[in-house]
């Protein structure tokens, strides 16, 4: 009696094991993805992991699928692989700014399966970087730097390659270049005192025809130079803050678009008068031109146009905050230093 219970016991346990193995539970399945900053590339490496069940139930098999919609309806990427351990990677981009749903199956030899299912929103493409930091820029060399950005991507259906175009707004000449990099410089200066626009196509090497894109900038830039300054301007001092162990001086650059009276002094927070910069080494007046920038170059600091923290009789100012004040050509302007001390 004792026999057939432990009998009837054994099979009941079996009978469990084999209903809870049919129902596809002894085995599971996970998909990973790249995922940079929530989204992934739109030519990813997609693994797919699964863990097989009882040996009795093989062979299994993993499959994946993906979709732009979570009910599968009407995937548009389907691949299966008799290893547990698959990659995967797709032909073709997937859809830019877009929500993807990966599914992700093991299956055993009866056909029961495990799933998981995911989904990431899809980078750009492309990206333009520089300059469009703004809707109109103002470049201070003749040979500015383009930077975009794109994903990387795995071959096929990549490498990525770029056709930069930029085109002279005032008489709409147009230059082009390829490109493999995602920064660029002009090889020969562009035109001074004038503006620009930009535009990048990038399409996969490897890929389909209707793997391409162009990005276009939002506005315009325009080459700015000392003899053709478009307004009269104060930029922000820099650096800001100064002092307190860092850089010593801080250094003023200003546009004038006309031949002017210059006035730019130093004032403390209530008012009263600390330094004259202009005039000073400078003159007064001063021809239509861009001032502050390195002679010579296009940045640096015109030791001229420099402010050491010190008053009109040469001793240091406390910390704190002062105020730069520009009188030219009509225009006033106020901006705020910091000073943080010796």
């Amino acid at each position: 009696m004792m026999a057939r219970r432990r009998h009837a016991a054994l099979a009941l346990v079996v009978g469990l094991m084999a209903g809870v193995t049919n129902r596809g539970i002894a085995q599971a399945v996970s998909v990973s993805l790249a995922v940079v900053n929530d989204s992934i590339s739109p030519a990813p490496q997609i693994l797919v992991q699964g863990i097989a069940g009882p040996p009795s139930l093989g062979p299994y098999t993993v499959t994946l699928e993906a979709a732009l919609e979570p009910l599968f309806r009407a995937p548009f990427f389907v691949r299966s692989s008799s290893n547990l351990s698959a990659s995967f990677q797709v032909d073709s981009l997937l859809p830019e700014r877009t929500v993807v749903f990966f599914r992700a199956r093991i299956f055993d030899r009866l056909g029961n399966a495990q799933e998981q299912v995911r989904s990431f929103p899809v980078r750009s493409w492309v990206r333009l970087v520089s300059p469009t930091r703004s809707v109109n820029d103002v470049l201070f060399t003749r040979q500015p730097t383009f930077v975009w950005s794109s994903p990387p991507v795995t071959l096929p259906p990549g490498p990525w390659t770029y056709q930069i175009t930029i085109t002279n707004s005032a008489n709409g000449q147009v230059r082009q270049f390829t490109v493999n990099d995602t920064t660029f410089v002009p090889p020969t200066p562009l035109e001074a005192c004038t503006s620009y626009r930009w535009s990048l196509h990038a399409i996969m090497v490897n890929g389909p025809a209707s793997d391409q894109v162009t990005a276009n900038s939002p506005g315009t830039f325009v080459i700015q130079t000392a003899e053709c300054p478009t307004a009269t301007l104060l930029y922000q001092n820099f650096p800001n803050p100064f002092g307190g162990g860092l850089q010593p001086n801080t250094c003023f650059w200003f546009d004038l678009a006309h031949r002017a009276n210059v006035s730019l002094a130093i004032y403390d927070i209530r008012g009263r008068h600390v330094r004259t910069i202009v005039p000073g080494l400078l003159p007064a007046q001063l021809d239509s031109g861009a001032y502050g920038r390195q002679s010579g170059t296009e940045g640096g600091c015109d030791s001229r146009l420099q402010w050491d923290a010190r008053d009109a009789a040469g001793r240091t100012v406390p910390p704190g905050v002062y105020l730069a004040i520009f009188v030219a050509d009509g225009l006033r302007s106020t901006i705020k230093i910091l000073y943080r001390g010796q």
